[in-house]
């Protein structure tokens, strides 16, 4: 059975950090690396300042 799974984070070396030890375990990546400018509104719409997210999809067999 495959199995997929994405890490993201808003610093990239949270990813590198995640994604290596997912490769020592068997995993593979599923792709390049991705990157957001992630927009966020409040409550009452107020505009939050947005921010890069990292993400980056692996899978296994």
């Amino acid at each position: 059975m495959k199995q997929y799974k994405i890490v993201s984070a808003l610093e990239y070396s949270e990813v590198e950090t995640e994604v290596a030890k997912l490769l020592n375990s068997g995993w593979t990546l599923a792709g390049g690396i991705s990157m957001v400018y992630k927009h966020e509104h409040g409550k009452h719409g107020e505009r939050i300042p947005g921010h890069l997210l990292f993400a980056q999809a692996l899978m296994k067999e």
